[in-house]
């Protein structure tokens, strides 16, 4: 009895294929290695553990607190500043971390792409999957911590997973963006670290979004156009029961995550195929 051999096709993309939905989902598992592992290391041998998580932004929010908060006296619009603080900062570190690990994700892993083939994108996939530990880790705390000083549980509680589901998509679009651009141009690393810290101070991170209504009427579009902006208030609709983003400020956001996410996958996708020889 014979037995018919198997072949290997390999195929040229489609002109229009961003994404090879297929090809991502047969290698799932190695994804969710790479995630567990930068889970793992990060908290190997570490006294507090997961508690880290919450630890890093709790920290933040002292420092703010004081300085912004106590000395500077900006306004928090009738919710307590810190509690205004911690509800934004948690989505700001999420983004800070996974952009930070993803442009440097290609680079830092070169021992295993040069030699094993396997989806590029799943490299900067993972730090967007690993850090959501740290995210959620991070809302039950502020959520408890909301409760526990407020004593009131908003309904707005419900939008949290799809504020939740913006950030991830803007975080990995950015990151796979530099992550791309970082093969070629070595820059992008340092360079990123001094766009994060001036994005914090342009994010409603630290301040109310009314302040930009006094300042700038009827502009909640132009904040709209920095997706993470929306994220913040959206977290503290849900967590503080402040107003939501305005309609128009969530509908700029959500095209300018389409376009981001589009536009990082088009040009990952012409650096795909030379990672290997680059770095």
């Amino acid at each position: 009895m014979t037995t018919a051999a198997r072949k290997l096709v390999i195929e040229p993309r489609r002109p229009f294929q961003l994404l090879d939905w297929r090809e991502l989902a047969e290698y799932r598992d190695l994804l969710f290695f790479f995630a567990w592992r930068d889970v793992s290391v990060r908290y190997k041998q570490s006294v507090l553990g997961w508690l880290w998580a919450f630890v890093q932004p709790l920290s933040q929010m002292l420092v703010y607190s004081v300085i912004f908060g106590i000395l500077l006296r900006i306004p928090s619009d009738g919710v307590p500043y810190p509690l205004l603080v911690l509800s934004g900062i948690i989505g700001w570190t999420y983004f800070t971390n996974v952009v930070q690990q993803a442009a440097n994700s290609l680079v830092a892993e070169q021992s295993v792409i040069t030699k094993v083939y396997f989806p590029r994108l799943l490299v900067p996939l993972t730090p967007a999957l690993a850090y959501l530990v740290d995210l959620t880790i991070a809302i039950g705390f502020t959520f408890a911590g909301v409760v526990i000083f407020t004593g009131q549980l908003h309904i707005g509680v419900l939008t949290l997973p799809l504020f939740a589901l913006m950030l991830v998509v803007c975080a990995v679009s950015v990151g796979t963006l530099l992550a791309g651009l970082n093969v070629r141009y070595r820059d992008v690393r340092q360079g990123t670290s001094l766009l994060l810290q001036l994005g914090m101070y342009a994010t409603p991170v630290i301040w109310p979004l009314s302040q930009l209504e006094h300042k700038l009427p009827n502009a909640y579009w132009l904040a709209g156009i920095n997706p993470i902006a929306s994220v913040v208030q959206g977290f503290r609709f849900g967590l503080l029961g402040q107003a939501p983003p305005p309609p128009l400020m969530i509908a700029a956001s959500v095209v300018a995550t389409i376009a981001l996410a589009f536009g990082s996958l088009w040009y990952f996708r012409h650096v795909e195929d030379v990672v290997a020889d680059i770095v």
